[in-house]
């Protein structure tokens, strides 16, 4: 066989290997209708952790020259594709003038067929997702400014159905620009077995950070990051980021409570994320 006939020979493979692959696409379009007709009326909300856990599975069988990044983005313009047939979702991004860095990190995670939206303020995408005018938000790393967005959503059990559900990027490639953000949603954060949680502890008295690590290690919590915001000498409020899910009632939160001596008078937890995947 020539070099010409073996190269016409691996082209005429690639053709077939391209039509199984859209036979099967079209196959999988199907099946996500199908869910869609199962669900009916029903409020479609952002599956990010079955969407981590599909990526996750996909990333650590993968073999080859092909890039992670790449199969990590394939999944995701799938993933955009098959939540507009199932009824769509929409995203307002915090979008500073003059700053596209979460407006970009937005469009590589929701893909290009979703509609994307940016605002100059973070109250105003999270009024956008409380009103039900966009299915979900994207804003800055919970930080600890004078006055912090995730106030927002630290109001109390059930003061708000908003929650932080998952973080961005996902698939962290090498070369990226190091901005990094959260999604919030009017939904629950999906327990997918490597997750993180954010809590807020809201105490009457300032707790030390040393006081606060000895707490949660006593109730099996595993601080990561601590927020501390004071608005009024009557009440202290701190975000902690914890290396686990932690679900609204969560046990841990109320043995907090108890092991404080009454000091802290309340913990609940504002959501949170699937740790995302390295390059590595």
């Amino acid at each position: 066989m020539s070099d010409m006939d073996k190269l016409s020979d691996l082209r005429n493979q690639i053709d077939e290997i391209d039509i199984q692959l859209h036979d099967l696409l079209m196959k999988r379009t199907e099946v996500v209708q199908a869910i869609g007709a199962q669900k009916g009326d029903a409020v479609r909300n952002l599956s990010a952790g079955r969407e981590a856990q599909v990526l996750r599975r996909m990333v650590e069988r993968h073999q080859g020259a092909l890039p992670k990044s790449a199969i990590v983005r394939f999944w995701r313009e799938i993933f955009a594709s098959a939540a507009q047939l199932e009824g769509g979702i929409s995203v307002a991004v915090h979008a500073p003038e003059n700053d596209n860095r979460f407006y970009d990190l937005s469009r590589e995670h929701f893909g290009m067929e979703t509609p994307i939206s940016s605002r100059q303020t973070v109250m105003s995408v999270l009024r956008e997702v409380t009103d039900g005018q966009a299915s979900v938000g994207v804003l800055p790393l919970p930080q600890g400014e004078a006055n912090p967005w995730w106030l927002s959503l630290a109001q109390g059990e059930g003061a708000t159905k908003t929650r932080i559900v998952a973080r961005l990027p996902f698939f962290n490639a090498g070369g990226s620009d190091g901005t990094e953000a959260v999604i919030v949603a009017s939904n629950a954060q999906q327990k997918t077995g490597n997750d993180r949680s954010y809590v807020v502890v809201e105490s009457s008295e300032p707790l030390s950070r040393s006081t606060l690590i000895d707490l949660l290690e006593k109730s099996n919590l595993n601080p990561l990051n601590i927020l501390i915001h004071t608005p009024d000498s009557s009440v202290c409020l701190q975000l902690i980021e914890v290396d686990d899910y932690v679900a609204p009632g969560d046990e841990r939160l109320a043995q907090l409570t108890d092991l404080s001596d009454k000091r802290i008078t309340h913990a609940w937890t504002i959501g949170g994320y699937a740790v995302p995947l390295t390059d590595a």
